[in-house]
């Protein structure tokens, strides 16, 4: 039993000390009186209940995706290193490349099961600085893909045979 509090310390420190930078967390237990990170929990789980249930999935799953990044972004712009604003950018043309592929594949998506849990389970692999999702998908598949039509489409146009005129009638 000790064993599992300290597990429960250890964790609830690190999910705090996370915490401690977003201003609406500390309002929230100001007001309440209840721990950020129970706050936090409570969230969370009440987010991916519906998500599970698909109740609004969609929207939910979509500003998940944007409203985490975007804060994460602004934070970012404001940082004086370099490093987490090429993270950020690098998520945000992920994003945007998957968007666009759902859209194409939106009848295909709606028989999948569950795919709106995927979906979200994905965005936060992307957003993740732990797993550097985007990054990686960036590097091994779009950025490729992005190279090769890039280059396709600055190259030189091969030379066209203009035809032969055509003799005139004579009347």
């Amino acid at each position: 039993m000790e064993q599992v509090r300290q597990l429960h310390d250890k964790y609830f420190e690190q999910a705090d000390k996370a915490l401690s930078s977003i201003p609406i967390a500390h309002t929230f237990q100001a007001r309440t009186g209840v721990p950020k990170v129970y706050g936090g929990l409570g969230l969370a789980s009440l987010v991916l209940s519906l998500v599970f249930f698909n109740i609004g999935a969609p929207l939910l799953v979509n500003l998940t995706g944007f409203g985490y990044a975007a804060y994460a972004s602004f934070n970012a712009i404001e940082s004086p290193g370099k490093e987490d604003d090429i993270q950020w950018l690098t998520y945000w043309v992920v994003f945007g490349f998957c968007n666009v592929a759902e859209y194409f594949t939106g009848l295909l998506t709606y028989w999948v099961p569950f795919y709106y849990v995927f979906k979200l389970g994905f965005l936060v692999w992307l957003m993740m600085p732990a797993t550097r999702g985007a990054e990686r998908l960036y590097l091994s598949t779009i950025r490729p893909v992005v190279a090769h039509v890039k280059t396709m489409a600055t190259a030189q146009p091969a030379p066209t045979v203009q035809p032969a005129p055509l003799p005139k009638k004579s009347d």
